[in-house]
């Protein structure tokens, strides 16, 4: 993240393989190919350059050595999605960069920040001045085109970097441990539950009729109370976090969750949007109960899936590049839901673009409590007394 401190810093800096002052923004808009081609040679050659950390091409600074670069200023903006296009629609591999504009001392500034990350970078086919198959490299406050055997060692080099340290912290959603054992409450249900019909009133003839045309009453509501009661009662619901403690970017990064019972019990597995609302009895037929559009995007969010196509269900999260030293949330809680006490056992494997072979994490978790068969009265002494609280997850402290 860019900021005034970052860029307070960089100006005390010289020009070097991960720093260069550009007074004037590139001849981006409107440009031909040999101008548009200055700016990628200048992103290519920063990629493949020898350096520990993010390099910064900083637009609107005028090199003021050996004094603080000046603040210039920039006229012209650059829009970041369609600088990213163009960068990655001509450069091998995809490269991660981003592009931001600031106000900054009373001018406007711009910045591309490129993370470091695996070389060598090159384009596949002759773009203005730059060739084809040519890595440009950044030495000191020049860019030149690497020689074979440079372009060997960088990829050696960055393969040599591959030790990849991730942190994985599974969380409660209210950001604390995961007990290693769970008391919960396993309720099945011994009769078969009616439709639900609501209690006869004292009205009018006119009363009746408005009544019905405003209010439907909800036939599947004990039997959707009983869902919500049952799910809620033995509830464990989890977040996951990846930490990159690498000293190099992590590209592509993904979860492959998995449970397996230990001990002959069922569990199901539900993404936390799709866990039973308490339902309603009744149905305003002044109220749009259909979903809207935004729900319905959100259920189809492709970075947290739960694939029950297999033998056993697998929670897909896929949390992309991090940053040396940033995290990865998952966008969703995971619910696992057991039928039974026993103890479970939470699989976890992380892949990235930089890991050459999954990591995995295993840790054993113990559910605890008493299984109860509930008949129809008993539900609905639940319901009348609003008695779910006494069947919520509790953990053993």
């Amino acid at each position: 993240m860019v900021n005034s401190k970052l860029l307070d810093a960089l100006r005390y800096k010289s020009e070097s393989t991960d720093l260069d002052f550009k007074s004037e923004q590139y001849r981006f808009v409107g440009g031909n190919d040999y101008e548009k081609s200055e700016l990628l040679k200048d992103i290519l050659a920063m990629a493949n350059a020898w350096r520990d950390g993010t390099a910064y091409i900083l637009l609107g600074f005028k090199d003021n050595r050996p004094h603080l670069a000046e603040v210039v200023g920039i006229s012209e903006s650059i829009d970041d999605s369609r600088l990213q296009q163009f960068v990655n629609g001509k450069m091998k591999p995809k490269l991660i960069f981003h592009y931001e504009e600031h106000l900054y001392e009373g001018k406007t500034i711009g910045v591309i920040a490129i993370p470091k990350q695996k070389r060598p970078f090159f384009i596949a086919h002759p773009y203005g001045k730059l060739k084809n198959n040519i890595v440009y490299v950044r030495r000191g406050s020049s860019t030149e085109e690497a020689e074979p055997t440079e372009v060997a060692a960088m990829a050696l080099a960055d393969s040599a970097r591959g030790h990849v340290q991730l942190e994985l912290s599974v969380l409660t959603p209210d950001n604390k441990p995961i007990p290693e054992i769970v008391v919960l409450k396993y309720l099945n249900f011994s009769d078969k539950l009616p439709d639900y019909e609501s209690p006869p009133e004292r009205l009018g003839p006119l009363e009746v009729s408005v009544r019905n045309l405003m209010w439907l009453d909800n036939r599947d509501f004990w039997r959707e109370y009983a869902e919500y009661v049952r799910v809620n009662a033995a509830l464990i619901e989890m977040k996951f976090i990846l930490t990159n403690r690498s000293e190099m970017l992590l590209s592509n990064a993904k979860l492959e969750v998995s449970v397996k019972p230990l001990e002959g019990q069922s569990v199901q597995m539900l993404a936390g949007i799709d866990l039973p609302n308490k339902p309603s009895s009744q149905w305003s037929t002044l109220s749009d109960h259909s979903h809207s559009l935004p729900d319905i995007l959100n259920r189809r969010e492709t970075r947290f899936i739960i694939d029950e196509d297999g033998a056993d269900p697998i929670c897909h999260i896929r949390l992309g590049s991090l940053l040396p030293g940033e995290e990865g949330r998952s966008p969703d809680t995971l619910a696992i839901v057991p039928t039974s006490p026993g103890k479970l056992q939470l699989h976890v494997r992380i892949l990235a673009g930089e890991i050459t072979a999954p990591q995995e994490s295993i840790q054993l978790l113990e559910t605890a409590g008493e299984s109860t068969s509930l008949d129809f009265a008993k539900l609905g002494e639940i319901y009348g007394q609003d008695l779910l609280a006494k069947y919520q997850v509790k953990a053993d402290e």
